[in-house]
Protein backbone atom coordinates (compact mmCIF):
# COMPACT_ATOMS: atom_id res chain seq x y z
CA UNK A 1 0.00 0.00 0.00
CA UNK A 2 1.84 3.53 -1.27
CA UNK A 3 1.13 6.26 0.36
CA UNK A 4 4.01 8.88 0.30
CA UNK A 5 3.60 10.48 3.12
CA UNK A 6 4.14 10.87 7.11
CA UNK A 7 7.14 7.91 8.31
CA UNK A 8 6.44 5.62 5.97
CA UNK A 9 5.49 4.77 2.24
CA UNK A 10 4.75 1.15 2.02
CA UNK A 11 2.89 -1.04 3.94
CA UNK A 12 2.19 -4.58 4.18
CA UNK A 13 -1.05 -6.64 5.83
CA UNK A 14 -1.33 -10.42 6.03
CA UNK A 15 -3.43 -11.93 8.61
CA UNK A 16 -7.48 -13.52 8.47
CA UNK A 17 -10.01 -11.50 6.91
CA UNK A 18 -13.80 -11.80 7.81
CA UNK A 19 -17.14 -10.21 7.69
CA UNK A 20 -17.72 -10.53 11.37
CA UNK A 21 -13.93 -10.93 13.06
CA UNK A 22 -10.11 -10.10 11.81
CA UNK A 23 -6.49 -10.70 12.88
CA UNK A 24 -4.13 -8.78 10.50
CA UNK A 25 -0.59 -7.77 11.33
CA UNK A 26 0.71 -4.87 9.15
CA UNK A 27 4.39 -3.88 8.76
CA UNK A 28 5.94 -0.66 7.46
CA UNK A 29 8.95 0.57 5.13
CA UNK A 30 10.40 3.53 3.87
CA UNK A 31 10.67 2.92 0.02
CA UNK A 32 11.51 6.43 -1.34
CA UNK A 33 15.21 6.54 -0.26
CA UNK A 34 17.67 7.94 -2.07
CA UNK A 35 20.51 4.89 -2.16
CA UNK A 36 22.75 7.24 -0.88
CA UNK A 37 21.19 8.03 2.46
CA UNK A 38 19.87 4.04 3.33
CA UNK A 39 23.34 3.90 5.17
CA UNK A 40 21.81 6.29 7.73
CA UNK A 41 17.80 6.78 6.92
CA UNK A 42 16.67 3.26 7.66
CA UNK A 43 13.46 1.76 5.49
CA UNK A 44 13.01 -0.81 7.74
CA UNK A 45 10.20 0.59 10.77
CA UNK A 46 9.85 -2.67 12.11
CA UNK A 47 8.82 -0.47 16.04
CA UNK A 48 5.89 0.40 13.90
CA UNK A 49 4.42 -3.23 13.11
CA UNK A 50 0.83 -2.89 14.09
CA UNK A 51 -1.41 -6.21 15.00
CA UNK A 52 -5.15 -5.59 15.19
CA UNK A 53 -7.67 -7.96 16.22
CA UNK A 54 -12.04 -6.39 15.42
CA UNK A 55 -14.38 -8.60 16.70
CA UNK A 56 -18.12 -7.71 15.68
CA UNK A 57 -19.99 -6.14 18.56
CA UNK A 58 -16.28 -6.49 20.94
CA UNK A 59 -14.70 -3.69 19.19
CA UNK A 60 -10.75 -3.07 18.06
CA UNK A 61 -7.60 -4.56 19.95
CA UNK A 62 -4.75 -3.02 18.87
CA UNK A 63 -0.69 -4.18 19.55
CA UNK A 64 1.93 -2.23 18.22
CA UNK A 65 5.50 -3.42 18.61
CA UNK A 66 6.28 -0.08 20.16
CA UNK A 67 3.42 -0.35 22.95
CA UNK A 68 2.80 2.92 21.95
CA UNK A 69 0.09 4.97 24.05
CA UNK A 70 -0.18 1.27 26.00
CA UNK A 71 0.55 2.24 30.05
CA UNK A 72 2.81 -0.42 31.56
CA UNK A 73 1.58 -3.64 32.47
CA UNK A 74 -0.52 -3.34 29.05
CA UNK A 75 -0.10 -4.78 25.72
CA UNK A 76 -2.71 -3.75 23.69
CA UNK A 77 -5.90 -0.96 23.18
CA UNK A 78 -9.45 -1.73 23.15
CA UNK A 79 -11.45 0.80 21.68
CA UNK A 80 -15.30 0.25 21.66
CA UNK A 81 -17.81 2.86 21.08
CA UNK A 82 -21.10 3.30 18.74
CA UNK A 83 -19.79 7.03 18.47
CA UNK A 84 -16.72 5.66 16.87
CA UNK A 85 -18.19 2.56 14.58
CA UNK A 86 -20.83 5.69 12.95
CA UNK A 87 -17.67 7.39 12.24
CA UNK A 88 -15.95 4.63 10.45
CA UNK A 89 -19.28 3.95 8.77
CA UNK A 90 -19.71 7.81 7.67
CA UNK A 91 -16.29 8.13 6.44
CA UNK A 92 -17.07 5.12 3.70
CA UNK A 93 -13.13 4.24 3.39
CA UNK A 94 -12.29 1.72 1.57
CA UNK A 95 -9.88 -0.60 3.75
CA UNK A 96 -8.80 -3.91 3.47
CA UNK A 97 -11.64 -4.92 5.80
CA UNK A 98 -14.07 -3.20 3.39
CA UNK A 99 -13.15 -5.80 0.74
CA UNK A 100 -15.04 -8.43 2.61
CA UNK A 101 -18.37 -6.19 3.25
CA UNK A 102 -21.45 -7.65 1.27
CA UNK A 103 -22.08 -4.37 0.52
CA UNK A 104 -18.76 -3.30 -0.41
CA UNK A 105 -18.27 -6.35 -2.70
CA UNK A 106 -22.16 -5.67 -4.92
CA UNK A 107 -20.68 -2.32 -5.78
CA UNK A 108 -17.60 -2.93 -6.68
CA UNK A 109 -18.95 -6.16 -8.86
CA UNK A 110 -21.41 -4.29 -10.43
CA UNK A 111 -19.71 -2.97 -12.99
CA UNK A 112 -20.00 -5.80 -16.50
CA UNK A 113 -17.26 -8.32 -16.15
CA UNK A 114 -14.42 -8.97 -18.65
CA UNK A 115 -12.01 -11.94 -18.98
CA UNK A 116 -9.71 -12.08 -16.25
CA UNK A 117 -6.24 -13.84 -15.57
CA UNK A 118 -6.09 -17.55 -13.67
CA UNK A 119 -4.99 -16.46 -10.14
CA UNK A 120 -4.15 -19.37 -7.76
CA UNK A 121 -5.19 -22.16 -10.13
CA UNK A 122 -8.57 -20.46 -10.45
CA UNK A 123 -9.71 -18.57 -13.66
CA UNK A 124 -11.68 -15.54 -12.95
CA UNK A 125 -13.44 -12.61 -14.55
CA UNK A 126 -12.64 -8.83 -13.48
CA UNK A 127 -15.13 -5.65 -12.81
CA UNK A 128 -13.50 -2.65 -13.26
CA UNK A 129 -15.21 0.87 -12.26
CA UNK A 130 -15.14 4.11 -11.06
CA UNK A 131 -16.39 6.77 -8.33
CA UNK A 132 -16.29 8.83 -5.71
CA UNK A 133 -15.40 7.77 -2.31
CA UNK A 134 -18.78 8.88 -0.59
CA UNK A 135 -20.76 5.87 -2.54
CA UNK A 136 -19.10 3.76 -0.43
CA UNK A 137 -20.40 5.49 2.79
CA UNK A 138 -22.40 2.32 5.18
CA UNK A 139 -25.16 3.88 7.57
CA UNK A 140 -26.91 1.96 9.73
CA UNK A 141 -30.62 3.06 10.68
CA UNK A 142 -30.10 4.83 14.06
CA UNK A 143 -26.78 6.79 12.62
CA UNK A 144 -26.77 10.41 12.75
CA UNK A 145 -27.83 11.76 9.28
CA UNK A 146 -26.27 15.38 9.77
CA UNK A 147 -23.29 13.27 10.41
CA UNK A 148 -23.01 11.12 7.46
CA UNK A 149 -24.06 14.01 5.15
CA UNK A 150 -21.20 16.25 6.29
CA UNK A 151 -18.83 12.63 5.49
CA UNK A 152 -20.32 12.62 2.07
CA UNK A 153 -19.94 15.69 0.99
CA UNK A 154 -16.04 15.45 1.83
CA UNK A 155 -15.53 11.81 0.43
CA UNK A 156 -17.18 13.41 -2.96
CA UNK A 157 -14.30 15.04 -3.35
CA UNK A 158 -12.12 11.72 -3.04
CA UNK A 159 -12.10 9.39 -6.25
CA UNK A 160 -10.88 5.79 -6.24
CA UNK A 161 -11.13 2.89 -9.37
CA UNK A 162 -10.87 -0.59 -9.10
CA UNK A 163 -10.24 -4.25 -10.41
CA UNK A 164 -12.01 -6.89 -8.65
CA UNK A 165 -11.27 -10.04 -10.21
CA UNK A 166 -13.72 -13.27 -8.94
CA UNK A 167 -13.71 -16.69 -9.23
CA UNK A 168 -16.39 -19.40 -10.31
CA UNK A 169 -17.57 -19.49 -6.96
CA UNK A 170 -18.19 -15.78 -7.08
CA UNK A 171 -15.85 -15.52 -4.23
CA UNK A 172 -13.21 -12.57 -4.54
CA UNK A 173 -9.45 -13.61 -5.79
CA UNK A 174 -7.67 -10.30 -5.86
CA UNK A 175 -8.74 -6.26 -5.74
CA UNK A 176 -6.99 -3.35 -6.92
CA UNK A 177 -8.16 0.11 -5.96
CA UNK A 178 -6.45 3.40 -6.93
CA UNK A 179 -7.75 6.43 -4.78
CA UNK A 180 -6.93 9.92 -5.38
CA UNK A 181 -7.35 12.94 -2.84
CA UNK A 182 -7.27 15.88 -4.28
CA UNK A 183 -7.27 18.39 -1.28
CA UNK A 184 -3.52 16.87 0.04
CA UNK A 185 -0.23 18.65 1.32
CA UNK A 186 1.68 21.08 -0.89
CA UNK A 187 -1.37 21.55 -2.81
CA UNK A 188 -0.28 18.00 -4.73
CA UNK A 189 -2.64 15.28 -5.20
CA UNK A 190 -2.47 12.55 -3.06
CA UNK A 191 -2.74 8.61 -4.46
CA UNK A 192 -3.45 5.64 -2.39
CA UNK A 193 -2.73 2.08 -3.99
CA UNK A 194 -4.03 -1.07 -2.52
CA UNK A 195 -3.61 -4.59 -3.41
CA UNK A 196 -4.84 -6.99 -2.14
CA UNK A 197 -4.96 -11.25 -2.66
CA UNK A 198 -7.70 -13.36 -1.22
CA UNK A 199 -6.40 -17.10 -0.37
CA UNK A 200 -7.39 -19.77 1.69
CA UNK A 201 -11.01 -19.75 1.44
CA UNK A 202 -12.81 -21.79 3.50
CA UNK A 203 -10.27 -22.57 6.12
CA UNK A 204 -11.12 -22.76 9.91
CA UNK A 205 -10.20 -20.09 11.65
CA UNK A 206 -10.60 -19.01 15.18
CA UNK A 207 -10.09 -15.46 16.41
CA UNK A 208 -9.92 -14.83 19.90
CA UNK A 209 -9.67 -11.45 21.78
CA UNK A 210 -6.76 -10.75 23.80
CA UNK A 211 -6.30 -12.03 27.59
CA UNK A 212 -7.64 -8.92 29.23
CA UNK A 213 -5.17 -8.07 32.29
CA UNK A 214 -3.17 -7.83 28.97
CA UNK A 215 -5.83 -5.02 27.59
CA UNK A 216 -6.07 -0.94 28.23
CA UNK A 217 -9.40 0.54 27.57
CA UNK A 218 -9.11 3.92 25.24
CA UNK A 219 -11.55 6.15 24.34
CA UNK A 220 -10.09 6.71 21.08
CA UNK A 221 -11.46 5.45 18.50
CA UNK A 222 -9.52 2.42 16.93
CA UNK A 223 -10.00 2.05 12.87
CA UNK A 224 -10.54 -1.72 12.20
CA UNK A 225 -7.30 -2.47 10.38
CA UNK A 226 -3.79 -1.45 10.74
CA UNK A 227 -2.85 2.05 9.48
Amino acid sequence: MPVNIGQYSESRTAGVLGATASDLTATYYRTNVPDELKSVVPTDLSFMTTRTITIAGSGTYRYRADRQDVPAGKSWLHGRSSKCEQLLRAIGSLGVRSLVSPEVLRKLAAPAPSSGETIDGVATVVHAGSSSLAEFAIAAPHDDPVIAAQFRKQNELTQVSWQLWVGPDRLPRRAHLTSTYPMAEDRQPKTTVIEVDFTDWGSDVLIDPPPSDQVHETGTCLAPEPY
